[in-house]
């Protein structure tokens, strides 16, 4: 097994993901973070003796990538949280050292409704993708994404997020007399048992004229149409 290429999915007739299709976006906070990742590894890594300032660089950024440390963390956090949501979400044990994280969340979503699926893969027109939960209760389904970040947004999801799950909304086609909604569901890593959750009716104008646009310019772009 290997993460299929572009000449894979070709080949196949692969889809592309979500998350594959929204890295064409601009993200100025993350590269804004990523600089000041890079600054602070160079100013906190010890000068060797003899080396020339374009050889400090090169071995700090290029050769040991202390940069990427910080970020290797909390990835790392971010995915044993999801872990453990994942498998909290759907009735199984975990490991209790992540409850302070998980509790909260159960806890936000508890009056939304029953959880009917956990990690499942949506299929959509020429993109496909995983979301973390749906939830239904009698008026609504309801699609999910939980999402770990240090600092909460304050009044509405990053963009990224709303395009995501409004996908994955679309995905679901006809539900009879179910009414669609999503929600991105951040958890702070930094302020433990801090969570935010973000309902959205309006997904379908999102769809339209966000994420359908940016599709469209992927297929073009990459010369791909499966």
């Amino acid at each position: 097994m290997k993460r299929p290429t572009l000449a894979d999915a070709r080949e196949l007739g692969l889809l592309p993901s979500v998350t594959t299709l929204l890295k064409v976006l601009a993200k100025p906070a993350l590269q804004d973070w990523l600089i000041a990742q890079a600054v602070r590894a160079v100013m906190d890594t010890p000068r060797l003796e003899g080396e020339t300032n374009d050889q400090f660089v090169e071995r700090v950024l290029v050769t040991e990538r202390i940069q990427d440390r910080e970020a290797a963390g909390a990835a790392d956090l971010g995915s044993s949280i999801h872990d453990a949501l994942e498998e909290a979400v759907g009735g199984r044990p975990y490991d209790a050292k992540w409850r302070p994280y998980v509790f909260p969340v159960l806890d936000a979503i508890q009056g939304m409704g029953k959880v009917v699926k956990s990690e499942f893969i949506l299929v959509g027109n020429g993109y496909a993708g995983r979301s973390d939960i749906l939830i239904e209760n009698e008026r609504e389904l309801i699609v999910g994404d939980f999402k770990t970040t240090r600092s909460v947004p304050p009044k509405e999801p990053w963009i990224e997020a709303r395009l995501q799950t409004a996908a994955y909304a679309k995905c679901l086609g006809n539900v009879a007399d179910k009414h669609i909604l999503t929600a991105v569901i951040y958890i702070s890593t930094v302020n433990i048992g801090e969570v935010k959750v973000f309902m959205n009716e309006n997904w379908p104008e999102i769809y339209e004229k966000g994420f359908l646009p940016i599709l469209n310019f992927w297929r073009w772009s990459n010369s791909y149409s499966p």
